[in-house]
């Protein structure tokens, strides 16, 4: 009798493991991929998310920010700063302050740049024709090549890596550099010399503390 006791505390103790193991939940798999899908769908560069943002919404909240062009170009804000130490709070301050406004200018000098260089004017018009075309052509059934659909997106992809060898060979690379170094030198020649509008508000003393 107590050999065969033995035997079964030794069997029990064999299969209390495995029991242990088994209770695993059903769900468990299909929870932790659905999180991690979850985990990808709210990563900030999915495309899905990109393809989402409100166009309209962020051209409001710009407009709202908008400051009138009478207060930006107001020669009697125009003053030398006292100090560095003010000289660099009057830029930041400026540079949130005016900032939809400092955009305007760089697009302006942008399409003046453009406008000046036929060349580049006309690779970019062809640039543009191109990603028409490729609208028109999906419009009614997507491209497809041996059976393979290409997605709109990577046509665009495609018509701008032709379209830029073109552009370097008229100088896109010294217009990018000249619209990034005007815009630049403008907006820190106004951003340093205009007065803040706290310093409107609070007197001139606080500008120069």
């Amino acid at each position: 009798m107590s050999d065969m006791q033995t035997t079964k505390q030794l069997s029990g103790d064999m299969l209390s493991p495995s029991s242990q193991h088994t209770e695993i939940p059903l769900g468990a798999s299909e929870d932790n991929s659905a999180s991690s899908a979850n985990n990808n769908d709210l990563s900030p560069w999915n495309l899905s998310n990109i393809q989402k943002l409100n166009v309209g919404e962020l051209y409001s909240e710009q407009t709202k920010s908008l400051r009138p062009w009478t207060e930006f170009f107001h020669t009697n804000q125009f003053k030398k700063p006292a100090s560095i130490k003010a000289a660099g709070r009057r830029l930041l301050l400026n540079v949130e302050h005016f900032r939809t406004n400092y955009i305007i200018v760089a697009v302006i000098l942008s399409i003046y740049c453009v406008i000046t260089s036929p060349a580049l004017l006309f690779v970019l018009l062809a640039m543009g024709a191109g990603c028409y075309l490729v609208t028109l052509k999906n419009r009614d059934s997507q491209l497809s090549i041996m059976g393979h659909q290409i997605p709109t997106s990577q046509q665009y992809i495609a018509v701008m890596c032709l379209c830029v060898p073109l552009l370097l060979m008229v100088g896109a690379g010294s217009a990018i550099f000249w619209i990034l170094g005007a815009s630049v030198f403008v907006i820190l020649l106004h951003a340093l010399f205009h007065q803040t509008p706290n310093q409107e508000a609070f007197g001139v003393q606080m500008e120069e503390a």
